[in-house]
């Protein structure tokens, strides 16, 4: 439609993120934004929650669960793991940011 905040949503992410969220957060805002929607405020009609852990280094996993209109509807769960080191390159944060999305039922913008 036309009418104003189509496409808005807001991102809830963790409230005292680890680093490897807080990556997870800025590449799902950047790969929302690419795909035509609005990161509105807290009138947003949809909120997408990011539900995220790192359980240990290396680790993170992570769902996106979708709140509109009172309903609930949760993406489902992925895990990136890297071998060999504690931090988690930032591309593949990225990618795994694109493959929670797509996993997520989120309203098109």
């Amino acid at each position: 439609g036309t009418q104003a905040g189509a496409g808005a949503i807001i991102l809830i992410c963790p409230e005292k993120p680890e680093p490897a969220v807080m990556r997870l957060c800025g590449a799902l805002s950047q790969a929302l934004r690419e795909r035509g929607y609005q990161l509105g405020g807290l009138a947003a009609p949809v909120r997408l929650i990011v539900e995220a852990e790192t359980s240990r280094a290396g680790s993170l996993r992570a769902r996106l669960v979708v709140e509109q209109d009172g309903a609930r509807q949760a993406g489902e769960k992925a895990e990136l793991a890297v071998m060999d080191r504690t931090d988690i390159p930032p591309d593949q944060i990225d990618r795994f940011a694109r493959d929670l999305l797509a996993y997520t039922p989120i309203p098109k913008p």
